[in-house]
């Protein structure tokens, strides 16, 4: 009996333990110590308020006070995604930063403008000064090219230009060339300052012809190759045919033949 008292003690303990464990309080675990997140960039540090307002502010920071660096949302674990809803927008593959472009000399545009101020003055009678300004027009766009070099007009009004002449400089040669004769037709004195621009804007043209030109020969050729081709096809035709070509266009506009009127019949002799 004994052993059955004592293996009734031991159950009873067992259960007892049982139900007492059901009540009991887990243990708290304590929150780890909150993440500081300092600016890579500067000595500014978020400590303070939940873990991810802690991050956007560092965002924000980097955003707006490091406007050449890459916006940086960090992670709040090692699985943990970027919550924000613009945290992704934000966060953007950054390359090597771009290479300043180099700077495109401007001293013959620069000397253009200063022929531009001969012809000016020779509009002006001043003739002497039309021909020094001339004279010195090469010299002038170069040295002022080197004195504004980098400076703000530079950057803003003369590489602008400089770049976009190159793109205009076909139009320019036609248009000035038309201008240069009606200035010299209507202004005589003017033509020794605009004998230079004159030649400028006829080399140009040249050669912007000669593609247009080669074009031209290479069609002719063709033309007659097929001309005498269409002579042993159509012999009655192209062959007796000195200018098929006018023939053809003729042939569009010639007026439609009219029909023979017919004979009136005899009048019939008056019985008599």
């Amino acid at each position: 009996m004994a052993e059955d008292f004592a293996d009734d003690m031991t159950a009873a303990a067992s259960a007892l333990d049982d139900l007492t464990s059901r009540h009991e309080t887990a243990p708290k675990t304590e929150k780890p110590p909150a993440k500081d997140y300092p600016c890579p960039h500067c000595d500014k540090v978020y400590t303070n308020g939940p873990d991810f307002l802690r991050r956007v502010n560092l965002d924000n920071h980097i955003k707006h006070r490091h406007t050449d660096r890459p916006p940086v949302i960090p992670k709040a674990g090692r699985n943990a995604g970027l919550k924000h809803p613009r945290a992704k927008a934000a966060v953007k593959a950054v390359g090597p930063e771009p290479r300043p472009k180099a700077r495109k000399p401007a001293g013959d545009n620069l000397a253009l403008l200063w022929e531009g101020g001969a012809q000016a003055a020779a509009l002006l009678g001043q003739v002497p000064l039309a021909r020094s300004m001339k004279f010195s027009a090469p010299a002038a766009g170069q040295a002022i090219d080197q004195a504004i070099a980098g400076t703000l007009v530079d950057r803003k009004i003369i590489q602008p230009l400089a770049v976009g002449a190159e793109k205009w400089e076909a139009v320019s040669a036609v248009v000035s060339l038309n201008l240069i004769v009606w200035l010299a037709t209507n202004y005589p004195s003017m033509g020794v300052a605009l004998q230079a621009p004159a030649r400028r804007a006829v080399e140009e043209i040249m050669v912007l012809s000669v593609p247009m030109l080669r074009k031209k020969v290479e069609k002719d050729r063709k033309l007659a190759e097929a001309l005498e081709e269409l002579k042993h096809l159509d012999p009655q035709g192209f062959g007796t045919d000195e200018d098929p070509i006018g023939t053809i266009l003729e042939s569009f506009f010639a007026k439609k033949a009219e029909p023979a009127a017919e004979p009136e019949p005899e009048p019939e002799p008056a019985n008599a």
